[in-house]
């Protein structure tokens, strides 16, 4: 028995060092203003796009999404860049091996964005018609949705393309 844990430990080492260097680097990205605006701007130009074609007639404004009667700001943490690098974390670090990683990675990033795209549109028509419950959905709801959702996935990706390597 003793002879299986230096391999399982060997197997595990470069999965935890992955996700550890991969939070270095989400705490870089995330500190600098440069690379956070233009994620900000771009999920901004999307989003008062996809409110342009539900009949809004909205413009963006650096990272902000305005019309005349309402306007959001897309900030650093509106971007879902911190559950999405958690998520790239918790795919990096599972033992099993790179492909099914990189397919986890590519069904995270593009769905954390496609629901975050709905959240920041969702509550630009909060804000219009209900803006007195827009702090609860904002702060409450859509954050609650967004872990949630992140989980399902990740829990999805575990279980149906994410088989650990099984050790004899």
């Amino acid at each position: 028995m003793p002879a299986k844990r230096p391999r399982e430990l060997k197997s595990f080492i470069p999965a935890i060092l992955a996700a550890i260097g991969m939070l270095a680097v989400l705490l870089v990205v995330a500190g600098n203003d440069t690379i956070m605006n233009a994620i900000a701007r771009v999920l901004a130009l999307i989003s008062s796009g996809l409110l342009n074609l539900f009949g809004q007639n909205t413009a963006v404004v650096g990272t902000t999404v305005q019309s005349s009667v309402f306007g959001i700001s897309v900030v650093t943490a509106c971007t879902g860049i911190f559950i999405t690098g958690l998520f790239l974390i918790a795919v990096v670090a599972f033992p099993t091996r790179w492909l099914p990683k990189l397919i986890g990675a590519g069904i995270g990033i593009g769905g954390i964005f496609v629901v975050n795209i709905v959240r920041l549109v969702s509550l630009y028509f909060i804000g219009v018609h209900w803006p007195m419950f827009l702090d609860q959905a904002h702060q409450l709801i859509w954050q609650s949705l967004l872990i949630v959702f992140a989980v399902a996935l990740w829990l999805l990706w575990a279980g149906r393309w994410a088989h650990a390597p099984r050790t004899s």
